[in-house]
């Protein structure tokens, strides 16, 4: 099993760092392109969502991805240092047609297998994202 561990600081340059290494990393892997594609999408929205909403652009606050890689799955686990994030996922209303924010959750719940949202012990969101290799999910481009 594959294990790689990323920390961000919470500023708009992190999100070409942390593209740029999340992309070797599962290019490394022996995955189809379709399942990359899908990890890359996936851990971006989690990824953006904490920046955004969850730690607010503060670049005193972490981001941390760890991803792990077997024979069978994908594993992806986003953390920020922000509060409230699951009340306000729960809270959150899905976006009209035309909005052009909003989907994040959408997309992660779509081209993933399985989701999990969770508070950290000191208030963060914690994602786990779960992509099964067999059920690989089609990503049109």
């Amino acid at each position: 099993m594959a294990r790689y561990a990323f920390t961000y600081a919470s500023v708009p340059e992190s999100e070409g760092r942390m593209m740029d290494e999340l992309t070797s990393a599962v290019e490394g892997e022996g995955l189809s392109a379709g399942l990359r594609q899908a990890v890359l999408v996936a851990v971006s929205e989690a990824f953006t969502n904490a920046l955004t909403h969850g730690n607010r652009y503060d670049p005193l606050k972490r981001i941390w991805i760890e991803l792990s890689v077997n024979d069978s799955q994908v594993i992806a686990d986003i953390k920020d240092q922000g509060r409230g994030g699951l009340a306000g996922i729960d809270r959150q209303q899905p976006p009209d047609q035309l909005s052009e924010s909003g989907r994040g959750m959408g997309l992660i719940r779509h081209y993933s297998d399985r989701v999990e949202l969770m508070e950290t012990s000191s208030g963060g969101l914690h994602v786990h994202i779960e992509f099964d290799r067999k059920n690989e999910k089609v990503i049109s481009t």
